[in-house]
């Protein structure tokens, strides 16, 4: 079996690293603008409708977001 050596240098590491807690924080729905995403569970009670309404909104196109795999995140200034 082959064994295959990979150098990295400290950078390249400490740009995946930051790649990867700013995947982090837009899962938890947080970016350093300040909040710029949101859940759809936040966004329900920002509105004060029903998650079921947010995802019916998203499906007919009437909110901006964004998704990562599986989660989805709902522009903040699309909700005001």
């Amino acid at each position: 079996m082959e064994q295959k050596i990979t150098i990295l240098d400290n950078s390249i590491v400490n740009t995946l690293l930051e790649q990867q807690q700013q995947i982090l924080n837009l899962l938890k729905g947080k970016t350093n603008d300040s909040g710029e995403f949101c859940s759809v569970k936040d966004a329900a009670k920002i509105l004060n409708i029903s998650e079921q309404k947010i995802r019916l909104m998203l499906d007919n196109d009437e909110l901006k977001y964004r998704k990562l795999g599986r989660a989805i995140r709902i522009y903040r200034s699309c909700l005001i």
